[in-house]
């Protein structure tokens, strides 16, 4: 029992920090390959959850694009209390071809998902080196 358990969260460890890793550098090529400039808050606007409660301010930014036109997008990133301020300026990157799949450049949206996944492999890694430890003993179930 505890040699299966101590595999089955090994595994599950292995798999978490895997996609870490793998998230972290599809995040990387994501932003590295869209176009990167500058714009401003304009507004911040409430996310609102299924039960209807708001839950985070998020920025609505408006940018203008290397042709010059000016787009407007509400980042997918929020928080309570707001992290940004409207009229502040901030770095954008979007997708050439369509401007509209833009985000703020920032550490969270780098590092968010990798992080989560990273912590849940380490406590998955450590779980399985407690469950192979406990079957190394000898300790019966």
């Amino acid at each position: 029992m505890f040699l299966f358990m101590g595999l089955c969260f090994g595994i599950s460890a292995l798999g978490l920090i895997g996609g870490a890793v793998w998230a972290y550098f599809k995040q990387q090529r994501t932003m590295e390959s869209r176009v990167m400039t500058t714009g401003t808050v304009v507004e911040l606007t409430e996310s609102v959850t299924a039960s209807g409660r708001a839950s985070m301010l998020c920025p609505v930014v408006e940018f203008t694009t290397v042709t010059g036109e000016k787009f407007r997008f509400t980042s997918e990133f929020g928080s309570r209390p707001a992290g940004h301020k409207i009229g502040q300026s901030v770095n954008v990157r979007y997708e050439a071809a369509d401007p509209q799949k833009a985000e703020i450049e920032s550490t969270m949206n780098r590092w968010l998902v990798p992080l989560i996944l990273g912590f849940m492999g380490v406590i998955a890694g450590c779980m399985g080196v407690v469950f192979l430890g406990i079957y190394g003993l000898g300790v019966s179930p």
